[in-house]
This record gives structure tokens, C-alpha cells and sequence, in this order.
């Protein structure tokens, strides 16, 4: 019934259940106690029964409003009560307060009949032939409640072929909630979008909002810029002039750039618009040189065929050959992808080519930074992951190996290492935006094989050797504000050949001879001990990756190559054995960066909800075949083989061919395998 008693202040409250109450139609009668506090919540839909009722006796109406041709008999407190706009012309000293009849514009009839009609009796029924009328007429009188009960039925009838009239309906009554519910629609399902050509009368302001989210819908950026083109055909004579402003929100570098070439810069009307031209340009750097270029335009978009990876870069195998693959691995998805090979590597023959060991990597932008090592001493090179390329930028200053790199306030920086002559204390840092290196404050303790993160404004060394015997428990961090260096709580141990990553608020170490991995809180300076190895595992990589931490590689206290990769789950905080590395190597170094997939080549496929796989297969423009096998057991269920062309491979001789079955088991629906790389004379045989 929805009746409550409440004790009144300082009074002892009064159950409902007391076996002294007893019910008297709608009412609570209390035989006992001195006060109650009666809570009769009935009472409203007594009044508005009533209220409904005198209405429609005409009883006590104190105005008509009058819409076309008919007349509405109604109560000034009822509407005043209802609505804003209402009650700001009954309350305040307008006209309208004191006539009898008053005119109204902007709805018709039938739609005035049903806000009354709710006005009355809080019910209506809205459908798709109608909401858009209430919808404007509520927004006009200000009925919220039925503005928003409006606005979620809208929202539950999203279709393609109907969402960019819901979004300039919203647009237009200033519905910030509904509009960015539609907005995120359309970008969620961008390509089905397309298809209608309503999209190309959308604004160029929303249109602009639509292109610039990082979260787009697409399987390439080329679909982005065609659209944008397809909309200026749309009315250009309108339109021409806008292109830039539209333009800006392509992210350009992104394209591959022999469609760029071929495509944008041949493009009549781009050629024809000299304002466009600063965004080419940017393009052309980015694809071209090797200056770090950090704009919205250069920052992949954040969709579902991106998924985070760590990647393992170089190292060597058991028989201490060098490794120049990269390769990428994906704990999610179970599988692993080779990338562009360290440069050089795969372009001079193996008695002239430079070796990467003893390097340092690092991520900034979802670029990967490498420096430095006993071959490569002043090197410098960055990969950009869509377009698969390793491009060199600005040497060192100073040659060294066995550093370390962090990044820190959108600086690289390259710390410490040995110059073939001594442990060295200087550091570098990087600016992106000019490709420069310059001198930043020496180390407190010149330091090689140590560990190194960025947490919050600051930079840490950890650890490392002083010269080839020793080790130090040293901790020392960076202020770039002060341009100096500290000494922090001392490691619980002296080690060196070790690496950090950043992970939650805390700094985790591990490697050298520890057996052990610590954690370091910057915000307490203090340590402690989060969990033990069997095995020393010197020079391994730690890495973050989908809120986990994965340990890779290493040699072990016989000198021996550790070729697990180990993950530590800080929610269980359980230690597991996750997979074996790819030709049994411990790597150079490990780090996490963002995959993308079907853009650039993708090595795996998301089965959609409701899709089959060949349905989304077929979606994402992939060659295709299926194979059924077993009827029954676990066996039981298909596979299918995937063609994916490695767009972006210089050759453009291979492709990637992988393989994986698609199980009825709910709890494990995909499993990833058999990644190779296929000549392409061999593929009619492959498939």
C-alpha cells in the first residue's frame, strides 16, 4: 500500500507489525502511544483521480487553452505545478495570468490532448508515429519527466537507418543526455550508418564530433576519410569550404601511405583547397621522417580489433644467437604475432649487420623507443605500429649499453650504461616534438644493468652495478622540476641486471640473482617482498598488460635461458607459468603497447555475439574456409583457416596464415594457434 509510520523526534519508532495496529480501509489506526507520524502516500493518487475527475466535469477550470480549433478546460495550479513553462506564466506578472483563453502555438491538437492527458493522470502512451511530436511539444512546455520518458524510448528504437534523425532531434531541443546516447550509437556502428544516406545531411559540427572519438567504429582510417569526402560531394557548393574543419578530425598519419599518395593527395578537391594542405603535410612527416609528431591525428583509435599486447624484443637463443625478431603477444586472445624485425637487421647481410644487444627500449604514444647498445652505441630508432616500420631519429649524444629508458612529462629519457670504458652517470633526455636530444642532471651513482620506471613526476633507479663485481641497494630518484636526483629507501637487496615497470602505485623489481619479486611505493618509500621465484632470473623483462604483470625470460643461476613467461596476478596474488617465448629465447627487453588488428594485418579474429564466425570473417573483408569435424565430445564443434594480408610488409611477398577453432563450449569460446608466416607460392597448398 506503501503507507509508513515514522516515530516523531526522540520518539521510539513504531512497527507497522505491532500486533496492537490495526487497518482501516486506506488508513493506520494505533490504539497505543502518544504520537505518530502518519505518512499516507495514497493521498497523491486520491488527488489526482480527483483532479482528473473535476476536469473532466469542467468543475472549478479557471482556464482554456485553446490549439487549432479546440478548446482544453483546465486548472492554472495544475499546469503551474506540472510544468515550468506554465507556471512562469501563471506566476509572474505576464498577460496571460489573467485571461480567461489562451492561444497556443507550436503543437497541434492531438498532442496537447495526450501532455494533458499525462498532465492528469501521469500516463501515456507513446509510439513511434507520435514520439516525436510529444517529444517537441514537451521540450516546448517544459514537461522534463516526459522529455526523458521520450528521450528512452528513442533510445531503445536506435536503428541505422533512423539515428541521425534522433540525433538532430536532440540536437535541436537541447537534449545533452539523448544526443550523446545517439552520438555514441553511431559511432558504436559507424559502417551500417554509412549505408543511409541521411548520414551525409548530418551537421558539420556533429558530424566533427562523430570523426574525432577515439573509439570510432572502423577497420581502417581510410573508411573515415572517404566518408568525410562522400559528405562534401554530398553539397559542394555548400561544403567545399568546410573540408579542412572536417578534415581535422581524419587522423591522416594513420593511413597507409601509398593510399595516401594514390588517394588523398590525388583527390580533386584536396588539391583544389590550399588549407588543407598543413594536414598533408603532418601526414607526410609522420609517414616520412623521423620527427615524433604527438596530435590527436597520431593516436590510434580505440576500438574493438585493438587489443593490448607486451612485446619481446630481440635477445638470443639457448646457442647465444641474436634474435632481431619482435614479436608481439596477446595474453587475451592467446596468441602472437611477429612485427617489423629490429632495423638494419633485415636489410644488410648477417656478416655486415650491426647486432642489437645490451640495448634499451621503452613506449611513449604507443611508439616503441630503442637506444643505444655494444654495437649500436649512438643508435637511436622508434616503431610505429600502423604502418610497421622502424624509423631512425636523432643519435645519442653519448654512446652506451647496458642503460636504461623512461619516459617521463612526454620526454624520453636515456639513463646511465657503460661506454666500453666505465659505468657512466650521464642522461639524456629526448623532446619528440624537435627530434633533439639534450643534457639532463647526472645520476648520484654512475650505475649499468639496473632497473628504471617513471611513477608520478618522478624517476627511479633502482639498483644496477657500480663496476662489473659489485652490486648497489641504491635507490635514486629524479625531479625534472628541480633538474636533480635523491637518494630513496634502499632496495632489500643489492642486485643488479634487474628491470621495473610501474604497476598500480607501486614499482615492481625483478631479475639479477633475487629469486624474488619486490615492490617499491614511491608514495611511502618503503619495500617489500611480494613473491619468490624457484629460479634466478637475471636480465628477464616485467611488463604490465591487462592489469596483470608478466615476467619474461632470463638465465637462470647455471647461466642457462629461461624461456617461460610467468604472470602475477595482483588480484589473486597468484604466480602461473602463462606460455613458453618463441624460439626459446630470453629477450633483450619486454614492454606493452596496443596491437592493432584488422587495420594493419591482424594475426586474430573476434567472433561477434549472434555472427557466426564466417559472418564475421566475410564482415571484415577475410579470405574464408570452414572445416566440421566430430560429432560428438569435446572435439565436437568447427575450425576455420583465415587469410590476412600483411599489408604493410615491404615484400609484400607473405601473408599471415592462422588457424583456430571455434568450440560449442561456452566457458572456452575461441582458442588461438598455429601462427606461421606462409610464402606466398605456398598458400593454394596451406589452405
Amino acid at each position: 500500500m506503501g503507507d509508513t509510520l515514522e516515530s516523531s523526534s526522540g520518539e521510539p519508532e513504531i512497527s507497522l507489525n505491532n500486533e496492537c495496529s490495526t487497518k482501516m480501509g486506506d488508513l493506520l489506526e494505533v490504539s497505543s502511544g502518544e504520537k505518530v507520524k502518519f505518512d499516507d502516500t495514497g493521498l497523491s493518487l486520491v488527488l489526482q483521480n480527483g483532479l482528473e475527475n473535476l476536469r473532466l466535469e469542467n468543475s472549478l477550470t479557471d482556464v482554456i487553452l485553446c490549439v487549432d480549433s479546440r478548446e482544453f478546460s483546465c486548472h492554472r495550479v495544475v499546469l503551474a505545478a506540472a510544468s515550468n513553462y506554465f507556471r512562469a506564466m501563471f506566476c509572474n506578472d505576464l498577460r496571460e495570468k489573467y485571461e480567461e483563453k489562451i492561444i497556443l502555438k507550436g503543437v497541434d491538437a492531438e498532442t496537447m490532448n495526450i501532455l494533458l492527458d499525462y498532465t492528469y493522470t501521469s500516463k501515456m502512451l507513446i509510439t513511434k508515429q507520435n514520439v516525436q511530436k510529444v517529444l517537441e511539444a514537451a521540450s516546448l512546455f517544459q514537461f522534463l519527466r516526459m522529455v526523458d520518458a521520450c528521450a528512452s524510448f528513442l533510445t531503445e528504437a536506435l536503428q541505422p537507418e533512423n539515428c541521425v534523425g534522433i540525433l538532430r532531434l536532440a540536437d535541436a531541443h537541447s537534449l545533452h543526455s539523448l544526443k550523446q546516447q545517439v552520438q555514441n550509437y553511431i559511432i558504436q556502428n559507424f559502417t551500417q550508418v554509412l549505408n543511409y544516406e541521411e548520414f551525409l545531411e548530418l551537421p558539420a559540427d556533429i558530424l566533427c564530433s562523430t570523426l574525432k572519438s577515439d573509439e570510432l567504429y572502423v577497420t581502417e582510417e581510410a573508411q573515415v576519410f572517404e566518408t568525410v569526402m562522400n559528405w562534401v560531394r554530398y553539397k559542394e557548393s555548400e561544403r567545399f569550404s568546410l573540408m579542412p574543419y572536417v578534415l581535422e578530425n581524419v587522423r591522416l598519419p594513420l593511413l597507409d601511405p601509398w593510399y595516401f599518395v594514390e588517394t588523398v593527395e590525388a583527390d580533386k578537391l584536396i588539391r583544389q583547397c590550399p588549407d588543407v594542405f598543413p594536414l598533408l603535410q603532418e601526414a607526410r612527416m609522420y609517414h616520412l621522417s623521423g620527427n615524433e609528431i604527438i596530435t590527436e591525428r597520431t593516436k590510434p583509435r580505440m576500438h574493438e580489433f585493438q587489443s593490448e599486447v607486451f612485446m619481446i624484443i630481440g635477445g638470443c637463443t639457448k646457442d647465444e644467437k641474436f634474435v632481431a625478431e619482435v614479436t608481439c603477444l596477446d595474453p587475451l586472445r592467446r596468441s602472437r604475432l611477429e612485427v617489423a624485425k629490429l632495423p638494419i637487421t633485415e636489410q644488410e647481410t648477417e656478416n655486415e649487420n650491426k647486432k642489437w644487444v645490451e640495448f634499451a627500449c621503452i613506449t611513449l604514444k604507443n611508439e616503441v623507443y630503442i637506444s643505444g647498445g655494444k654495437e649500436t652505441k649512438h643508435d637511436v630508432w622508434k616503431y610505429n605500429a600502423s604502418i610497421n616500420k622502424w624509423i631512425q631519429i636523432e643519435y645519442l649524444n653519448i654512446g652506451r649499453w647496458r642503460h636504461k629508458m623512461a619516459v617521463l612529462g612526454g620526454k624520453v629519457y636515456v639513463i646511465g650504461g657503460f661506454d666500453g670504458m666505465q659505468r657512466i652517470n650521464s642522461m639524456e633526455a629526448y623532446d619528440p616534438f624537435h627530434n633533439c636530444w639534450s643534457e639532463a642532471a647526472p645520476l648520484m651513482v654512475n650505475v649499468s644493468s639496473f632497473a628504471a620506471a617513471s611513477y608520478k613526476k618522478r624517476l627511479y633507479v633502482i639498483g644496477g652495478g657500480p663496476n662489473g663485481k659489485l652490486a648497489t641497494d641504491k635507490t635514486q630518484c629524479y625531479d625534472p622540476a628541480t633538474n636533480s636526483w635523491s637518494l630513496r629507501a634502499a632496495m632489500p637487496v643489492e642486485a643488479k641486471c634487474i628491470n621495473a615497470a610501474s604497476f598500480r602505485d607501486h614499482i615492481y623489481v625483478v631479475g639479477g640473482a633475487m629469486k624474488a619479486l619486490y615492490s617499491y611505493s614511491p608514495r611511502e618509500d618503503t619495500w617489500c617482498l611480494v613473491t619468490q621465484f624457484s629460479h634466478e632470473r637475471a636480465s628477464c623483462g616485467i611488463s604490465p598488460c591487462n592489469n596483470k604483470l608478466f615476467i619474461t625470460g632470463g638465465r637462470d643461476e647455471k647461466n642457462e635461458v629461461i624461456a617461460t613467461v610467468l604472470c602475477w596476478d595482483p588480484e589473486t596474488q597468484k604466480l602461473t607459468e602463462e606460455c613458453v617465448l618463441p624460439r626459446g629465447r630470453y629477450p633483450q627487453e619486454v614492454l606493452h603497447a596496443h596491437q592493432e588488428g584488422c587495420a594493419r594485418g591482424s594475426f586474430c579474429l573476434t567472433k561477434e555475439p549472434g555472427a557466426s564466425v564466417a559472418q564475421t570473417a566475410l564482415r571484415m573483408g577475410l579470405s574464408f574456409r570452414e572445416h566440421r569435424h566430430g560429432s560428438s565430445g569435446k572435439n565436437k564443434g568447427t575450425s576455420c583457416s583465415l587469410l590476412l594480408p600483411t599489408q604493410y610488409l615491404e615484400s609484400g611477398k607473405e601473408i599471415y596464415f592462422v588457424g583456430f577453432s571455434i568450440l560449442h563450449d561456452q566457458k572456452n569460446p575461441s582458442q588461438f594457434a598455429n601462427l606461421a608466416v606462409i610464402p606466398e607460392k605456398e598458400t593454394a597448398q596451406a589452405t
